[in-house]
This record gives structure tokens, sequence and C-alpha cells, in this order.
């Protein structure tokens, strides 16, 4: 039976489940990660078959613009690929009566897996993982810079001095009680509304800065974690919208303050036991170093998915608690690899390399694929606290891409033609960097001479 026909009794249980739905909204990342899709009948969905998508939009850039790949070559026609929702990710949408949101996986026409949709290259992974008896679990941190949406924001956005956009708090203070008044409202929302999306948060904080805060998802297997981080995103800013506020998820906003991150944490479970536990605490098993040998090179050669912009690399200054060299350690929050070993079921690393703009569903594959790779390969680590030799990190954008596709490792397990694709994507960012920076005076160059010379 194909997997087309599988999901005609699917569909039609699943939308049953929620009564009376008019709409489903249709769910898919793109490239750089964001949730992209649209609203059909429950009609047209019910019959269960996949349903067609611009292939393009996976060679679209986060302004929408096109860059060249093979896949939006003009010989193309710039055709379809499917897209089959994924019933397990169902939910009522928060605020939209008759609507359920359902995630889909890319397909070709052929009903194959898509080697460049990123929710299919995770799958992917996770299944050649399974293979060999392991499952990733993944909890994703993300801070954020949250902004009153108002006059005097938008003028600062328009003109792009983010440093005199409102805030949210007049206290920089991190792990504040005294601040949560000033957001409360839109916190205990922001709960409900994840609750009933399928997005389980464990946390909110403040974080350094009068304009951060930081919420951490709870742990769930691979797919399901970047999922979740996917919705949040959305959701996140869906709600700050209707409590007047603004969200952005850019790693640095402000060169003077602390830039914003995406963590992951993750462990490794094998016939119901975590991978990584070396028996008492503060010690690692030697498939967990083997993991975290593995982890460090997938941190090495993808930093492109931790790190996708030019933007991305203000955040790494040292003295910002942001990993600028390729090392490990025991609780450490200044390594780019950070072990936790308190108990054995909450045993895990934090990779602490990646930006709140990094991209979930390959960052957490290339972190899966590159621990279990390092176990299959017996990888040796390095002693906690010293770089990983002949390893430097990248320091822009434009050397990770060229580090991503020279990646042997990456090709194996995500596929060729998507890290060919995400390189491209990145050398197109580098160049529209370029060409803004080419065609903009900065605002402090404005400041500086427009009146003393």
């Amino acid at each position: 039976m194909s997997e087309q026909s599988e999901q005609k009794p699917a569909a039609r249980t699943e939308l049953e489940r929620f009564g009376d739905v008019t709409r489903v909204r249709l769910e898919t990342p793109d490239l750089s990660g964001a949730l992209r899709g649209k609203y059909l009948s429950a009609d047209k969905v019910r019959s269960g078959s996949a349903l067609p998508f611009p292939e393009v939009y996976l060679a679209a850039t986060v302004d929408d613009d096109i860059f060249e790949a093979s896949i939006s070559a003009e010989d193309t026609g710039f055709g379809d690929m499917l897209l089959a929702p994924d019933w397990s990710t169902a939910r009522a949408m928060p605020g939209e009566p008759g609507v359920v949101a359902v995630l889909g996986d890319g397909l070709t026409k052929d009903g194959e897996r898509h080697p460049m949709h990123p929710r299919s290259v995770l799958r992917h992974v996770v299944d050649r993982a399974a293979s060999h008896g392991y499952e990733g679990v993944f909890g994703v941190e993300y801070e954020f810079s949250i902004f009153r949406s108002d006059e005097v924001s938008d003028e600062a956005r328009r003109t792009g001095n983010l440093s005199a956009m409102t805030r949210i708090s007049r206290s920089n203070q991190g792990y504040s009680l005294s601040r949560w008044a000033d957001f409360g409202d839109f916190a205990a929302d922001l709960d409900a509304s994840a609750r009933a999306y399928g997005v389980a948060i464990e946390m909110v904080m403040t974080e350094v800065g009068n304009h951060h805060l930081e919420a951490a998802l709870a742990p769930a297997p691979a797919l399901q974690a970047a999922d979740m981080a996917a919705r949040f995103k959305i959701l996140l800013r869906d709600v700050a919208r209707r409590h007047g506020f603004i969200v952005s998820f850019m790693a640095k906003v402000n060169m003077a303050e602390q830039g914003t991150s995406g963590h992951l944490h993750q462990s490794l479970w094998q016939d119901g036991k975590n991978v990584f536990w070396g028996g008492r605490p503060g010690t690692l098993s030697e498939a967990g170093r083997q993991y975290a040998a593995g982890a460090l090179r997938a941190a090495h050669e993808c930093t492109a998915f931790f790190a996708p912009y030019p933007n991305s690399y203000r955040r790494y200054t040292p003295g910002y608690f942001a990993p600028v060299t390729l090392d490990w350690g025991w609780d450490n929050r200044i390594g780019a690899l950070r072990a936790i070993t308190l108990s054995e079921s909450s045993a895990r690393f934090e990779n602490r390399r990646g930006g709140s703009d990094f991209q979930p569903y390959l960052a957490i594959a290339a972190s899966l694929a590159g621990g279990v790779d390092g176990i299959l390969t017996s990888a040796e680590l390095n002693e906690p606290g010293t770089p990983v030799p002949g390893r430097e990190l990248p320091q822009d954008l434009g050397t990770a891409a060229a580090l991503l596709r020279e990646s042997e490792f990456a090709r194996d397990w995500l596929g060729a033609d998507l890290v060919e694709l995400f390189a491209q994507s990145r050398e197109h960012e580098v160049r529209a960097y370029a060409d803004l920076a080419a065609a903009n005076i900065p605002a402090w160059e404005i400041l500086r001479y427009f009146e003393n010379v």
C-alpha cells in the first residue's frame, strides 16, 4: 500500500476528532525553518491525497527572493512538489474556530521523500538512527527579543535604529520575578495557546536585558521537537500581536547587549536507557563521549544550520556566553557543547552554538546524525575545555557555507541535494547582505559626518 493511500482513512478519522471542521491549515517548513502553508477546505483534505505545493519555495529566502538552484531554474517550469499531512501533528488552531492545523512532509511527484525538504530530511536521519537502535530526544531553548508595538518602535524599525524601540521592561534583570508584571497576561495567553497547538512550554523567564525573554520547550523525539520549535515561533508572534508586542529572533539586535540564542538539549536512548549515562554524576559512558565528538564535528561542519545569516555571527562576541571555540565542558556555559550529567534520566548535552535564528529541523538533524555517526565510527573526544584540534569555528556565513558544501559527513547523512541547496541559499544571503550594505549609508556614518565635515 502506498503512503498516499494510507493517508485516506487517517484524514477522515483525524478530522472527525475535532468536530465541526471547516478548514485545514496545512503547514510546512521552508528551507530556513519558518512555517509556510495555506488554508484548505476540510472536504478537499478528507480525500487523504497528498496536496500540491510550489517546489520553488524551497529556494526562497526570508524576503522571498528566489535564489539560483536546480529547483528554481526557468526550465523547470516552477512546478509542484507534494505535501503529505502528518495527522499525528493535527491540532485545533488557537483563536480560529473550525480550523485544524496539520504539518506536512515534502514528497516528490513519485511519492518519495523530497530530498531537499527539511522535515523529510530530518525524518530520514531519525529513521537511519533508529536502524542502529537509537532514538534522539531534543529540547529547544529559545531566547528572543520582545518590544512594545507602538509608533516609537515602528519608527525605530523603519530607520534601522533598533536601540530606540520601546522595551517591554525598564529593568535589565535576568531571572526576575518583579518583571513578570510587564508581560504576565501575554505569558498566560501564550501558555494556553501553545498547549492547544501541541507546543509544550516547560519554562518562561526573563533573560538579561530589558527586551529579552527565554522559553524552554519540553524534550521530545527529534521530529516532534523540531515541529514544536517551528510552531512556537509562529505562535509566539501571533500571541504577541494580540497583546501589542512585537517579537524578533534576530541573533543580535544591538552590539552593546546580549544576543539571543537557540540552544539544543539532546540525549540518546536505546532499549529504554540513556546512552550517555556513565553510572554516576559527572561521568559519561564511552558511547556518550563518542556522541559528543560527533556532535562537535557536526557543530563545526554544519555551522550554517546553527548560524544561517550574516547577522548570526555578530552574536559570537567574547564575554557574551556565545561559544567562539569548538570545545566542550562539564556544566560549562562557555563551551560549544555543555555536558549535564546529574542523573541517568537527565544526562544530556546542550549545544550552545546556535542563535535564536537557527534552522530547527536541520540543526537537530545534523546534531543527531553527528552524534550517532560518532558512535558508529568510535570518534575520540578531546579533553574538556580545549578546542578540537584543527577545527576553528567559522566566523562568517560565507566560510560556513563553504564548509557545509565540503562536508562528506553532511552529504552522507543529510543528502547531497539538501547540502548543495542550503549552501547555495547561504551564498545568496551573503551576496544580498553585501548588496544592501553597499547600497545604504549606515546611521552611525551619517551621525558622525553629516554636520562635522
